[in-house]
């Protein structure tokens, strides 16, 4: 009788540390800090977007953070690239929008594209990370993702934040893919949403063409951006809804400031830096040609050197004090991604 009672009690206490194990595991996987796991991957380094246009890149390794679906998903698993913005990689990255595309159904992908060039802001000083960088990254890390048998190469989306939003819009841009991936130009983005975007100098034209590759795009933006304002990208959007029909949307959040979905309240940067005050800039992409917008003067390397020494202005506002327009975007995304059948 002792024999059975003492194995009784074995019994019922192996049982409840294999119950304590399985929470333990279970609880780590729902976890973003455990579940995301930081993944090296090799891209390239290109000065500026002439180079990204029609050069090699410079060998670089940089590194991501990336999280599995937390719901089941058949077959392969879709995933969305989150290219970060001047401030880095911030909590609203790694702990908002990785975890709300994971139960999605998504696999997250949040790429660095500041810690490994040694840098932690650009927020001050655009210039100490190329812009070419941040959108080489991207393009590398679709190469990346697409080569994992676990994902499906053909649904791997970007969402990108001001210069992460810049590399969202302009990943869709053929002769850039192409340059960049090369023997790998049969891969693109199956849909871009960029977030509070700079579109000031990103209409880029080949041949009369806003050269896209007609994935589905949106475009989140706030009415109150004084950092980059909503009405370029709305000049650039009205264009290119013209020549891809039914495939471009946006939203502009009234009364949002730039970086709306960051909710730790608004304030105010007195350093950073904006070209709300330049004029809209075009490039012809074959002959690298630029030239204002809409008035058609043609700029030398000289007068648009001149032309952002003058207009480019410092102090921004950033931020919100609450989730209102973070919860707008999150169910604009959802609906979005609902309409281009990337999830039931």
């Amino acid at each position: 009788m002792k024999h059975t009672a003492v194995s009784r009690h074995a019994t019922v206490f192996l049982r409840l540390i294999l119950c304590l194990l399985l929470f333990v595991a279970a609880s780590a996987w729902r976890s973003p800090a455990y579940a995301q796991q930081k993944i090296a991957f090799p891209s390239a380094e290109y000065a500026n977007k002439f180079e990204m246009a029609r050069k090699p890149g410079k060998p670089i390794e940089i590194f991501g953070y990336l999280s599995l679906p937390t719901i089941p998903v058949s077959g392969k698993i879709p995933v969305v690239i989150i290219a970060h913005g001047s401030a880095g990689i911030e909590a609203k990255d790694t702990a908002f929008w990785a975890p709300y595309f994971n139960k999605l159904g998504f696999a997250s992908f949040v790429v660095d594209s500041f810690t490994p060039r040694g840098v932690k802001s650009t927020v001050d000083d655009q210039a100490l990370v190329s812009n070419a960088a941040d959108t080489a990254d991207a393009f590398f890390a679709l190469k990346f993702i697409a080569a994992d048998p676990r994902f499906d190469a053909n649904r791997v989306g970007i969402i990108g934040f001001s210069r992460g939003g810049l590399a969202a819009n302009e990943t869709s841009t053929k002769t850039f893919r192409d340059n960049v991936l090369r023997a790998d130009k049969n891969l693109q983005f199956a849909f871009h949403i960029p977030v509070y975007a700079g579109c000031q100098n990103s209409r880029y034209r080949k041949n009369g063409s806003f050269d896209r590759t007609g994935a589905p795009m949106l475009f989140l933006m706030g009415s109150k951006d004084d950092y980059t304002p909503a009405r370029f990208c709305l000049d650039q959007i009205k264009g290119m809804q013209q020549e891809y029909p039914d495939v471009i949307d946006y939203r502009v959040y009234e009364g949002a400031n730039h970086s709306f979905d960051n909710n730790q309240g608004a304030h105010y940067l007195p350093t950073g830096t904006s070209t709300r005050d330049c004029p809209m800039v075009e490039t012809d992409i074959p002959s690298w040609a630029r030239s204002v917008v809409p008035t058609g003067q043609r700029l030398s390397l000289a007068e648009e050197n001149q032309m952002y020494k003058d207009c480019v202005k410092r102090g921004v506002t950033v931020g919100s004090y609450d989730s209102k327009y973070r919860n707008m975007a999150a169910k604009d995304i959802e609906d979005f991604l609902r309409k281009i059948k990337m999830i039931d």
